[in-house]
């Protein structure tokens, strides 16, 4: 007796395989921006922070 596959198997071994890809590339894409961002906020809040104190020690501070 031979075992039957459900008529939407075959669909299932075709697209999981292609949700598994692209959910790994979103995640991986994610990573990589989270990555590259969190390094460029970091050196601009350290540019922000030196120009600041530089300005202070100036006496050029901001204006309230």
């Amino acid at each position: 007796m031979a075992l039957k596959q459900a008529p939407g198997s075959r669909l299932g071994q075709i697209c999981m395989p292609i949700l598994i890809f692209t959910v790994l590339l979103q995640a991986f894409g994610m990573a990589v921006f989270y990555m590259y961002f969190n390094k460029e906020l970091k050196q601009f809040a350290e540019t922000d922070c030196q120009r600041l104190m530089a300005g202070q020690q100036r006496g050029s501070g901001l204006a309230s």
